[in-house]
């Protein structure tokens, strides 16, 4: 008996230790998804899934997909997808019409939540953090990601305008591109598909809030525009306000009933 008291104690003390390894990993990789800069592991099944449900999800809440300019959704060479930002929908939006599965810079503050599981499972989708205070931490993994042939999704605006109006442009996609063209050196070019977002309703007080506190006052469905690629090779000078300025314009000129430039700036 005493032989098997020993031996049942040995194997409850080997799985205790074993659970606590489990959530010492977890913990680890949990906050490797947190950090700014880290690019996690993408998982292809479950970046299919997320597609999938992301489909769903925005039929329910935004209603009909509508695209302009399918074709430049696979634009040759490293691209980068710069959409505008006035709504949490967004995300999902852009997630939902990909035909790449590419790489989505995404805030930190985004990816916490559920026990960590939020940041392994977007990880796993292909998004990797950004903290928003510390933008050079992003630079060089993403220059990486686009020299290893993945495309990345970057909301230049880089937070969300509840009215519609453009905010200004930051320029990381545009040094990303400059520097991913370097390193290539003439092997395949860089470019930057402007996207434009243009819902069919707006209610300004939900546009940044929770999705449920939105319910369904945004199902009037959504046109995406997807501009032509601007390629970095051919903007001169290559500077990153110039390449900055050059996107933007290109996603502004479509500006619609639900998006606008400020006041100031119309033209």
């Amino acid at each position: 008996m005493k032989h098997r008291f020993f031996k049942g104690s040995q194997l409850a003390q080997g799985l205790i230790g074993s659970i606590k390894r489990f959530r010492q990993r977890f913990r680890e990789y949990v906050d490797l998804c947190l950090t700014s800069g880290f690019i996690p592991k993408s998982v292809r099944p479950l970046q299919l899934v997320g597609k999938f449900l992301a489909n769903i999800w925005v039929f329910v809440q935004v209603g009909r997909i509508k695209i302009e300019g399918k074709e430049n959704l696979v634009a040759p060479g490293r691209i980068i997808f710069c959409p505008n930002h006035s709504s949490m929908f967004d995300a999902p939006v852009i997630f939902a019409i990909m035909k790449r599965m590419p790489r989505y810079m995404t805030a930190y503050e985004e990816m916490r939540g559920l026990w960590g599981l939020k940041a392994i499972f977007m990880g796993a989708f292909g998004c990797f953090a950004v903290d928003r205070s510390q933008g050079k931490t992003v630079i060089e993994p993403a220059i990486k990601v686009l020299e290893q042939g993945e495309a990345l999704v970057i909301f230049p605006e880089g937070k969300i305008s509840n009215s519609g109006t453009y905010l200004p442009f930051k320029k990381g996609s545009a040094y990303i591109a400059i520097g991913a063209h370097e390193r290539l050196k003439g092997k395949d070019k860089v470019g930057i598909v402007p996207i434009h977002i243009c819902y069919g309703k707006r209610h300004e007080e939900s546009a940044g809030g929770p999705y449920g506190a939105m319910g369904f006052k945004w199902r009037g469905g959504v046109t995406i525009t997807v501009g032509k690629p601007v390629y970095i090779n051919e903007i001169v000078p290559m500077t990153a306000d110039k390449v900055t300025e050059d996107v933007r314009m290109a996603i502004v000129n479509q500006a619609c009933a639900t998006t606008s430039l400020p006041k100031d700036d119309v033209r």
